[in-house]
């Protein structure tokens, strides 16, 4: 039988100079966070709420979600395939009841609230020799950042998706040589709650979670890119917002003179976030939000290419500039 005890976090962590630096900021650090160059990548937000209603079976059940998308760093010498698997999350919803969730927006920009909690050494810890990072929040503390950002969320709705987090797995496999998992853990783990109260009555309650270990990699390896938190969190939609955190990390020469160019095809094998039927539809979303981030004043004008078959549109290219 598999033991119910979690992993705590340890009691002493030796300062760590790969900590200090993630927890450091050219700016406002209210204001600024990090994104992390292969974790971010992944399109583990995709599927939304409507598409998981029309997905589950009638006892509420939904199958692994499987994508493909590539990783293309900066510090490989090429593009690497890549294929996701969502084992989604069974959460009971009333008495008795349950149903499967896929991570989706909500748990999205929770994630977003406890890295940037994580990025205040108050509330975060960070082992460079076990590559393990831990954060500690309240629910109140992620409820008020939420209001504040423009995101407001009940407390069961918060806790629903700390549930969602938990419980739903992510397996991530690279081809080429070495190809295998490279990621294979819920997106939090070793979620503890410690209260003398209930936690259903102590919103104030402290609480434990580790962050994924790609996230520890990458703080070890100084393989994330600093961003602007409270403008991503303006933004209002997912494809917006992972348009932002592509360009923070594929727009390096950024300027109103050199350009960044991209295909649709790519945005959507990539995000997965554009699955109309019709193309001219998904290319009109991709548009719409690229003047989004325009409005926001990151991208000063986009050029927009698009490529017919005869008749058919097949794919668009974008130049971009930013301000």
């Amino acid at each position: 039988m598999a033991s119910d005890v979690k992993k705590m976090p340890p009691k002493d962590i030796a300062s760590s100079p790969q900590y200090d630096l993630f927890t450091s900021f050219f700016g406002d650090p209210k204001d600024l966070s990090n994104t992390i160059e292969l974790w971010d990548a992944i399109p583990k937000y995709a599927v939304t709420a409507r598409q998981q209603n029309a997905l589950r079976d009638s006892s509420g059940r939904l199958p692994p979600h499987v994508a493909e998308f590539v990783y293309n760093a900066a510090s490989l010498d090429r593009p690497v395939r890549c294929r996701m698997t969502v084992k989604p999350a069974l959460i009971e919803v009333a008495d008795g009841v349950f149903k499967d969730f896929y991570p989706s927006q909500s748990e999205e920009i929770i994630e977003e609230v406890l890295k940037k909690i994580f990025t205040d050494q108050q509330y975060g810890m960070h082992s460079f020799r076990d590559v393990e990072s831990w954060v500690r929040f309240t629910l109140n503390m992620i409820r008020k950042e939420l209001r504040e950002r423009g995101h407001s969320r009940s407390l069961d709705e918060i806790k629903r998706s700390l549930e969602i987090m938990r419980n739903s797995i992510i397996d991530v496999e690279m081809s080429g040589r070495g190809r295998g998992i490279v990621y294979g853990n819920p997106i939090l783990t070793n979620v503890v709650r410690t209260t003398r109260a209930d936690i259903e009555d102590d919103p104030g309650a402290k609480w434990t979670a580790q962050l994924p270990a790609l996230i520890s990699k990458s703080i070890n390896e100084l393989s994330y890119r600093q961003f602007n938190y409270a403008l991503h969190m303006r933004l209002r939609t997912p494809l917006a917002r992972w348009l932002h955190k592509r360009l923070v990390h594929r727009y390096r020469n950024a300027s109103l003179i050199t350009a960044y160019s991209f295909a649709y095809s790519s945005v959507a094998r990539d995000s997965g976030l554009l699955n109309n039927k019709r193309i001219s539809a998904n290319i009109k979303a991709l548009s719409e939000a690229l003047e989004e981030l325009k409005d926001e004043g990151i991208l000063f004008s986009i050029e927009i290419d698009k490529r017919f078959d005869g008749k058919r549109l097949t794919d668009a290219v974008y130049k971009v500039f930013a301000t």
